[in-house]
Parts: C-alpha cells; sequence; structure tokens
C-alpha cells in the first residue's frame, strides 16, 4: 500500500537527517527510496527533484562509481523516462 508507505518513507529520511546527518550513506538511500515511492504513486512531481537531489549527494559523497549512485542515476533516468512519456504528442 504505497499511500501508508509514504509517510513511512518520510519519516525516516526526517529521522535520518536529524540523527545522521544529511551526507551519511544511509540518509542518501533514504532519500532514494522516498523518491522512489513517490514515483510508484504516479508522483513524477516530486520524485524527479528528490531523485536529482539524491543523484546530486551521492556523487558529491560517494563518488561516481559507487552503486548507490549508480542506482540514484538509474532510478532518476526510469523516473524522467515514464514522465516525458506521458507528454502529450510522445509515443
Amino acid at each position: 500500500d504505497v499511500g501508508r508507505a509514504i509517510p513511512l518513507f518520510e519519516q525516516t529520511l526526517a529521522d535520518r537527517v536529524r540523527v545522521l546527518g544529511g551526507d551519511h550513506p544511509d540518509t542518501l538511500l533514504s532519500r532514494n527510496n522516498l523518491a522512489y515511492v513517490y514515483g510508484s504513486a504516479g508522483d513524477l512531481g516530486r520524485a524527479i527533484p528528490l531523485f536529482g537531489q539524491a543523484l546530486t549527494d551521492s556523487l558529491r559523497v560517494l563518488g561516481e562509481d559507487h552503486p548507490l549512485t549508480e542506482t540514484v542515476r538509474n532510478n532518476l533516468a526510469f523516473a524522467v523516462a515514464e514522465h516525458d512519456g506521458d507528454k502529450p504528442g510522445c509515443p
């Protein structure tokens, strides 16, 4: 149930930012997970910017080749493609 999951993911991210800080790898993972659940709920307007933030932070903190960075990059690309596919006139 995505509707019930979203507040839990939001709270987890807020808690991790508060306890671990914004740059901790677990916080970066929580940011990616929240963006993913937003996308799963069809809210790409919230998912895409959050994936973008997660990617920027992952690149800075973990580096280009880290598995989490690659996961976030793929998730962002998928969300953007899904969003662009929803535009009128796109096949």
